[in-house]
């Protein structure tokens, strides 16, 4: 299978430190995340980064140059990636997915009752959340999970979340601005 992951870092293989993207709902530490179409990775590999240097136009009144900061756009990279048949465990929708996940998570909000990702509240259990979840799947047997239609930005692609870097093979890493 091939699958597509959107990064503003050029890495030549997945380890536990890979740069992940920033997904809703506090879901990116569950594992390492790519997208069925290469057009919905994109947008995970465009970003910008803070860039403080001396100033070549502002200077002190004794002729040094001041120091400035600034956001600078980066341009990424889309790695397309060999799965090997992995074990899915597959969710029809992305509320199908993150209703499985709630049980796990310690919303807190100014609502009181039940919350669940819906209600927008704050995640206070983040990493303590994807971990259970991921466990519970592991105990299942499965290497991560596809969730089916998920709406991205602007595109509509199928997700997938993987365990485990060692069943992932980079084939070919494409700069954004080829795509």
């Amino acid at each position: 299978m091939i699958v597509y992951h959107g990064s503003i870092v050029k890495f030549d293989r997945f380890t536990q430190t890979t740069t992940i993207p920033q997904l809703p709902n506090d879901i990116d530490t569950i594992g390492f995340w790519f997208v069925s179409e290469i057009k919905a990775a994109k947008p995970f590999a465009v970003g910008t980064e803070t860039v403080i240097e001396k100033s070549k136009t502002e200077f002190w009144d004794d002729g040094e140059p001041k120091v400035v900061q600034y956001d600078k756009s980066v341009y990424g990279f889309i790695y397309r990636v060999f799965i090997d048949e992995p074990n899915l465990k597959e969710y029809e929708s992305y509320e199908s997915f993150m209703r499985e996940r709630d049980p796990y998570c310690d919303y807190f909000a100014a609502k009181k009752g039940n919350l669940t990702w819906k209600d927008q509240a704050t995640l206070l259990n983040k990493e303590e959340a994807n971990d259970k979840f991921r466990k519970q799947l592991l105990k299942q047997r499965y290497d991560g999970f596809t969730v089916r239609n998920t709406q991205l930005q602007s595109d509509s692609a199928d997700l997938f979340c993987l365990f485990s870097q060692e069943a992932l093979l980079i084939a070919d890493v494409i700069a954004v601005d080829d795509v």
